[in-house]
């Protein structure tokens, strides 16, 4: 399992599922076909992902669009954009503000599935009851490398203020994602 294989089962079950609320449940089902070891490497390039998309004005973009935004719910957002596939994801480390033009249908920008679907699968796969403690030890074993991390981390280009400061009560996160603003303001 490569990042290559990660964002194409993801895609894959975009394109395939009946509805977004069921991308979760058929990708989780699709990655407990794959052997242990590629869906350990899958939740190790998720949590890479998920970890490097932490940054203050992609945290604006959320707060927009899900009408106020907790650290959980942060996280679920961040498991959400994964979940819209590799061009959005990487287009809104680019520029937080390119997901007001992106569908957001009657299914809200909320995936805490998807921070689940890689366990899950696992769990699946090894025909055990969730344990995360096994789980944890197994992830360290089957890490992405320090040249799967660089190569990864070379593909994501951040906007040039992601990382600015903002405050929900001045007006600041407005000021971020002016377009988001517009359209859920």
């Amino acid at each position: 399992m490569d990042r290559h294989a990660f964002w194409t089962l993801i895609e894959q079950a975009r394109q395939d599922a009946p509805s977004p609320g069921a991308m979760t449940a058929l990708l989780t089902r699709r990655l407990a076909t794959q052997d242990a070891e590629a869906i350990l490497r899958w939740c190790g390039y998720f949590d890479l992902y998920h970890a490097l998309s932490y940054k203050s004005r992609l945290w604006a973009a959320a707060y927009i669009i899900t009408d106020g935004c907790s650290d959980d719910g942060f996280d679920y957002f961040r498991g959400w954009l994964i979940g819209q596939g590799q061009a959005c994801f990487l287009a809104a480390l680019r520029d937080p503000d390119s997901l007001a033009t992106h569908p957001l249908d009657a299914t809200p920008a909320e995936g805490e599935g998807m921070l689940v679907v890689g366990a899950n699968a696992w769990f699946q796969r090894m025909c055990m009851a969730p344990d995360h403690a096994a789980l944890a030890k197994a992830m360290l074993a089957h890490a992405p490398s320090a040249a799967d991390h660089a190569a990864l981390v070379a593909t994501l280009h951040y906007a040039a203020d992601i990382d600015a400061p903002w405050d929900d009560v001045d007006g600041d996160v407005e000021a971020l994602v002016p377009q988001l603003a517009a359209r859920f303001g």
